[in-house]
Order: C-alpha cells, then structure tokens, then sequence
C-alpha cells in the first residue's frame, strides 16, 4: 500500500509528438490526495489498496486553470477544466510507474516517494504483496 508522505510525479504523454513531460508534487495522507503543478494544475483524489490484486488505486480529479495546456496538447480553454484520472500502480517501491488515460492519451506517470510529512516518522516500507516471494 501507499505509505503516507510527499511524493513527486514525472509525467509524459506516450504519442508520437514527442510532447515534453512535466513534474508535479503530492501529499498523501489517510487515503487522500493533494497536489499541484508548476502552471497552477491543481489535483485532488482519494487512494486505496485492493490486497486482492496487490494494487495501489487512486482517483483524481485534476482541476487545470484557464487557457492551460496539458502535455497531451488538451487546452482547457477560457474557463478551465476539471478532468478525472483513474490509475493504479502495482506494489510499493521508491518508484511505480503506471499509464494513465488523459482526455484519450495515455500519459505515463512515474509516482516518487521523497520522505514522510513533516513532524511524522516513516514507518518504512511495507511488506510486499503476500502473494509474492
């Protein structure tokens, strides 16, 4: 499961335009998510662990500001746009990768552990998944 704590993201859209990736920074905390982007992409979700499946789920809605572009070339426009994000990422290690739908591209997420929240200790990393040896 996903341990509590701050979390960067690299993130590039996988079509043939060879569009630039971005970064963006998280806190992950009881079950919830917060984060932005350096041009004022603001996300907010929820993440869970299916001990069935071994998998990390997370739903987020990513609010993107007026006239904002995403690397998927996706323009929100003079209003803005909220977009939801479904992804899961399988175990828990320093750094899971996964690929993520965004308004019909895939973009790949690449989801970095950096250190537990201020004033909290680590309780390390988890067990690996029971089904695995």
């Amino acid at each position: 499961m996903l341990e509590d704590g701050t979390y960067g993201l690299d993130y590039r859209a996988q079509d043939a335009r060879g569009e630039d990736g971005g970064r963006a920074l998280a806190i992950l905390r009881d079950g919830k998510i917060l984060g932005s982007d350096p041009w004022g992409g603001l996300f907010t979700g929820l993440y869970d662990y299916d001990p069935r499946d071994c998998l990390n789920k997370v739903r987020l809605r990513f609010d993107v500001p007026p006239e904002g572009v995403l690397v998927t070339g996706f323009c929100a426009g003079p209003k803005g746009a909220t977009l939801d994000i479904v992804g899961t990422f399988e175990r828990t290690a320093s750094k899971m990768v996964t690929v993520v739908d965004v308004c019909g591209t895939p973009v790949e997420v690449q989801l970095t552990y950096l250190g537990p929240l201020p004033g909290e200790k680590t309780n390390g990393r988890p067990a690996p998944c029971g089904n695995e040896r």
